[in-house]
């Protein structure tokens, strides 16, 4: 069943927020719920919104607040009989890699003996970036001369939106500590995770205990969707 005309000239990112609506139930959702429910970056969201504002398939009835409107129900329902209708491939069909920006940071100069803070997250995905689903992560972080030695781990789902974790870590009494990251994915099975990049940084280590001035570092690591 091909897709019907009136959903061809829509954006992706517009197509799924009807698909949001459908699944609401209702016809009126706030933009913070649909960015949420969705999906999308706030970029996208903007991008899908006002197509469908200018097609007049929601308008805003309040701050923030869209309003299916009548000819928009109408869109909707076709698109509820296009998904229904569309047969399911017994197949997966070829992955999908997308790329993601690391963010790590950390003070310039470690302390000595002593645990400090450490951030580690996601920027935002832009349009490239985007997910149709949230991805199931797990970050690996291990210090070289200090602790964790072993490598200490926390899962976390992936969104489309800013996301970060925060550890803490202490370096020993040497002249250099490696912070080392390691990224993977969690297979669809749940049993088993892909290795999808990481980085490392040399900090040095000083006696002075008193506050450093932070630093970023960033990489960019893949992750695959499959269609």
């Amino acid at each position: 069943m091909d897709m019907p005309y009136s959903l061809q000239t829509l954006p992706p990112e517009a197509i799924d927020i009807l698909r949001y609506y459908t699944r609401l139930n209702a016809d009126s959702a706030h933009s913070d719920s649909i960015v949420e429910g969705a999906g999308l970056t706030d970029r996208g969201f903007g991008k899908g919104i006002r197509r469908l504002v200018t097609k007049n398939y929601v308008v805003m009835s309040s701050d923030q607040v869209y309003r299916v409107t009548d000819q928009g129900r109408r869109v909707i329902a076709e698109l509820k009989a296009f998904d229904g209708d569309t047969p399911q491939k017994n197949a997966k069909s070829e992955a999908r890699f997308v790329r993601r920006h690391l963010v790590l940071v950390t003070p310039r100069v470690l302390p000595a003996s002593e645990s400090v803070e450490i951030a580690l997250g996601f920027e935002e995905a832009n349009d490239e970036e985007y997910l149709n689903a949230p991805a199931n992560m797990l970050i690996r972080l291990a210090v070289i001369n200090g602790e964790p030695h072993r490598p200490r781990e926390a899962s976390f789902m992936l969104t489309n939106r800013r996301m970060q974790q925060s550890f803490e870590i202490t370096a020993g009494r040497f002249t250099q500590a490696r912070v080392r990251v390691e990224v993977c994915q969690y297979r669809d099975d749940g049993d088993d995770f892909d290795f999808c990049g990481g980085l490392y940084v040399d900090l040095p280590v000083s006696l002075d205990t008193s506050p450093q001035a932070p630093a970023a570092y960033g990489v960019d690591v893949i992750l695959k969707e499959e269609q």
